[in-house]
């Protein structure tokens, strides 16, 4: 009887039977002593619902990181993140050029009339545009990620899922800390950190405040083989001050402004064609690279952006079951990147992106719960938004010319062997898109009974577009095929799309539709809650200028709305008395109208396209455990299979058939571990972390030789891959001090950010790095 007992024991039995076995192995591996096993994971709460719930209730996948998570593994910016979230991908080619990727759909465009598909949300206000979505990540509460179409719970740009980073706000607790921070390279470059925060009470239980900042740098790791600054780094200062206001017990208001400032070096584009001086054509190794004549009164390559936000949450709760919450929003951001399109030290393209925007949002939604079978919101969102990119550019007439007419008669031109004239040809290009977008919004959950229930969400929005284009020759610029001939025909263009005229042209229309959620959860048990979801994300309707076959100029032309209908179960669950979580979920996606841009063949220009329709399914996992009170472990997984169809829904063959989603992964995952040692003159840990990556491509074109005229080799993309992290941490007994030790690419990993871009239509794709090995060390002095 005892011997089938045993066979039998409950999972918390089983947990106190290996507590011998699980000292014993801790004294074999790091030789002390474990402490108690009674640890807890501590319990997640999140408001993605609109409402606070802990993460077990929530009935959509949905990955939550608290700040002492983030700070846990040294994550500062949304690149890191991703390597820790399944199914969350972003790419930093720079500060203003971020690509944020779920499940295999991009949102990365920088043209002011392309909709984001993916919400990026501070404090509830969104931030979805290209040149100002990319945000420090620093002073944080928590960053929830969620997949799957939410445009229920995030508004318009959720086609595909939404993160929404919930920074620490103001409170009466008294507290501050000053963090400083120095690493170096294998490349023997420099990383310099500070950073902190101080707040508290001003008047008691009334008024609070705090003021966050950080200012980083770190050195180029791209050797600049032509002397002087090099390439691929960073260089930022972002403030924050937000104050608190408590005018009722029931009612409270949260005023938050942000700035961050960004000036890093240029991005390394290097092409593989023609190798610098003393240099190879690798992309791991120095470039040479530069602007020339006199471009943009001889500005250097590189980036100058200022973002700046203003946030007012208010929030009252105004009877015992009734809520409103008010969230307002002001965002600008200006943006100026030069950089050599080419990738070689010959002057044959440089270019500039001065891109800014504004944007200002109203959130109005009042929430019900009487803590009773049904609980619910609704509302209306308002969002006003202008946005403009423009995009000058210019090659040699001596060395550029000469080049790029060789290459539209014969689809290569050669490397070049005249020496530069100096004198400049310039060409020019720009957008704008003037939005005002209305939705109403409301979405209910119903309990059925004890573990049953029930939740259903709807949107309907309203646009109203206005949108812009010219592209043309620059006054007094030689024209191409007239050599000494200064005759100015603005409609008459080598690298770019052209407006009749180089006019501009105009274009508005009103769009509206809707989108939706139904889910089903039921609790198997207080520790189980499974669900299963459909829903339909709207990514709206695009006015976009492309040139017709058989045209000279562009013309207006409407895309029709991306629509992605999702199919998805999924679950939470809890074992050995929350000591392991267990989420993930199944899902199945169908895209229709699939919007994608690609670089015109011969031209440095971008054409948005409906490549029809695709398909995608995939698994993620999170585990995240606490055997020991003093040992922390997680894991992640991903698996994503996105593929264009065969067919469009008409029947007809499609250009893509078959390719992959761009910068999407089939297979991702990630695992570590946190394991303390408490001593009498302080607190020792170590937290190692290894995040991979299977191969996957930098564009939709696969970049496939039979689908592009220029370009006879398949190499634009990355193989897999993994990186390899570790912090070492040391505290004080009282917590005023902690020391960390840390690596990050401990393996100095070569692997790509990019590849393609801008030169990839003329024949030189052009590739980025990923960032070498660091090492580094920070000291944090907890101040009160």
């Amino acid at each position: 009887m005892s011997l089938l007992k045993s066979q039998y024991l409950s999972p918390v039995s089983w947990c106190e039977a290996a507590r011998p076995i699980l000292r014993w192995c801790s004294i074999a591996i790091f030789g002390i002593t474990a402490l108690p096993l009674n640890a807890q994971i501590e319990e997640v709460i999140v408001t993605a619902q609109k409402r606070e719930q802990s993460l077990r209730d929530v009935p959509i996948n949905i990955n939550a990181m608290s700040g002492d998570k983030l700070a846990e593994l040294n994550i500062q910016q949304f690149d890191e993140l991703a390597n820790f979230v399944p199914g969350l991908e972003v790419q930093e080619q720079s500060a203003n050029n971020p690509a944020f990727v779920i499940r295999g759909i991009t949102s990365d465009s920088g043209e002011a009339n392309i909709e984001p598909r993916i919400a990026i949300f501070q404090d509830g206000v969104p931030a979805s545009r290209s040149r100002g979505s990319f945000f420090e990540l620093h002073d944080l509460e928590r960053v929830e990620v969620v997949k799957g179409p939410q445009s229920t719970l995030f508004g318009r740009a959720a086609l595909i899922g939404g993160i929404n980073v919930i920074q620490r706000k103001a409170d009466y607790e008294t507290e501050g800390q000053l963090k400083l921070g120095y690493g170096e390279s294998v490349r023997d470059t420099q990383y310099t950190e500070v950073g902190g925060h101080f707040g508290g009470a001003i008047l008691d239980e009334r008024l609070a405040g705090r003021i966050a900042f950080i200012d980083k740098k770190r050195d180029p790791y791209v050797e600049n083989l032509l002397g002087g600054t090099g390439f691929n780094g960073a260089d930022l200062r972002a403030y924050r001050v937000s104050l608190r206001l408590d005018l009722l017990e029931s009612l409270r208001i949260d005023l938050i402004a942000n700035h961050q400032n960004d000036t890093p070096p240029g991005t390394g584009f290097k092409n593989n064609r023609f190798a610098p001086p003393g240099g190879d054509t690798s992309p791991f190794t120095g470039a040479a690279l530069r602007s020339f004549g006199g471009f943009r009164d001889n500005g250097d390559l590189g980036l100058e952006r200022d973002l700046d936000t203003l946030t007012g949450i208010v929030s009252w709760d105004f009877s015992e079951n009734w809520s409103f919450t008010s969230i307002s929003g002001v965002r600008e951001f200006e943006s100026e990147e030069i950089f050599d399109g080419d990738g070689s030290h010959y002057d044959i393209l440089v270019a500039s992106e001065i891109a800014d925007g504004e944007q200002f949002s109203q959130e109005l939604r009042i929430n019900f719960d009487a803590g009773g079978n049904l609980s619910a919101f609704f509302g209306a969102n308002y969002l006003s938004e202008e946005g403009q990119q423009y995009v000058p550019l210019a090659t040699d007439t001596g060395v550029g010319l000469p080049f790029f007419l060789e290459f539209l008669a014969t689809g290569r031109g050669s490397e070049p062997s005249a020496p530069s004239s100096g004198i400049l040809y310039e060409e020019e290009f720009a957008n704008r898109s003037d939005t005002t977008s209305t939705d109403l919004f409301a979405d209910a959950t119903y309990h059925l009974n004890e573990k049953v229930e029930l939740t259903a969400g709807i949107r309907w929005t309203r646009d109203d577009k206005k949108t812009s284009y010219f592209g043309r020759s620059k006054a007094n610029t030689l024209l191409p095929g007239i050599p000494g001939v200064t005759v100015y025909d603005p409609g008459n263009t080598l690298f770019i799309a052209a407006s009749e005229g180089g006019e501009l042209q105009q274009a508005s229309d009103t769009f509206s539709g809707l989108s939706w959620r139904m889910v089903a959860s039921y609790h198997l048990s207080e520790d189980v809650n499974l669900w299963g979801s459909y829903a339909r994300g709207r990514r709206p309707e695009v006015i976009a200028f492309n040139t017709p076959p058989e045209e000279d100029f562009v013309k207006a032309e409407t895309l029709d709305a991306e629509i992605v209908d999702s199919y998805e179960i999924g679950g939470f669950a809890s074992f050995w008395d929350d000591r392991i979580n267990l989420s993930g979920s199944v899902f199945y996606y169908e895209y229709t109208n699939f919007q994608t841009t690609i670089f015109v063949p011969g031209e440095a220009a971008v054409e948005v396209l409906n490549a029809g329709s695709a398909t995608s399914h995939g698994v993620e996992l999170q585990l995240d455990s606490q055997p020991l009170d003093n040992l922390k472990v997680f894991m992640s997984y991903g698996y994503n299979y996105g593929r264009f169809a065969s067919k469009d829904d008409s029947g007809q063959p499609q250009q893509f058939a078959g390719n992959r989603f761009r910068l999407s992964p089939d297979h991702s995952a990630a695992i570590g571990a946190t394991y303390s040692y408490i001593t009498d003159v302080g607190t020792f840990s170590i937290t190692p972390s290894y995040s991979y990556k299977s191969k996957f491509f930098f564009d939709d074109d696969n970049d496939r030789p039979d689908l592009q005229e220029t370009d006879d080799t398949q190499d634009e993309f990355q193989p897999s891959y993994g990186l390899l992290d570790l912090t070492l941490r040391y505290e004080t007994v009282a917590g005023h001090f902690i020391v960390e030790l840390y690596g990050k690419n401990l393996q100095d990993k070569d692997y790509l950010l990019d590849a393609g871009n801008t030169g990839d239509s003329f024949g030189l794709p052009t590739f980025i790095p990923g960032p070498d090995k660091l090492v580094g060390l920070t000291v944090t002095a907890k101040l009160f």
